[in-house]
């Protein structure tokens, strides 16, 4: 019997173990991208109203509980930010952040376009109008 000479050997075996741990890593990484993670799902879905949450445990949806505020302009300040809002038809006036708007709300957080109200613990957001086509200002 023949002996091989040891060289094509190790090379042999150097290029099966190099095939093995590339399709080890290929398997690898096709099975971890596949597999999510149960919170991952969860935080993936978007998040449940109160009102939904209300009516899932037999209370009645509410009414738009910002129906009666009406936001005007948002204001980015350098130290925070305020809404220009109107209570019930009064005049508009600039809210800051965590200030009261009318009796029983507080401005909780400032969006881009929109500001969110508490109420006793209820959240509720208003958006900021859609911008009137054309230009608003308007010179002689």
């Amino acid at each position: 019997m023949a002996r091989m000479n040891p060289l094509p050997t190790r090379l042999l075996s150097l290029a099966a173990f190099a095939v093995f741990c590339a399709t080890a890593t290929w398997w690898g990484i096709t099975l971890a991208a596949h597999r999510s993670s149960p919170v991952e799902a969860a935080a993936a879905r978007a998040p449940v109203s109160q009102d939904e949450a209300a009516t899932l445990f037999g209370g009645k949806p509410t009414q738009n509980a910002a129906q009666n505020i009406q936001l005007s302009g948002i204001l980015a300040l350098s130290q925070g930010a305020a809404a220009i809002v109107s209570v019930d038809g009064e005049p508009p006036q600039a809210v800051s952040l965590g200030g009261p708007i009318g009796p029983n709300a507080k401005l909780a957080e400032v969006r881009a376009r929109s500001i969110v109200i508490d109420r006793h613990g209820a959240h509720a957001e208003i958006f900021l109008p859609a911008n009137a086509p054309g230009p608003t200002i308007y010179m002689r």
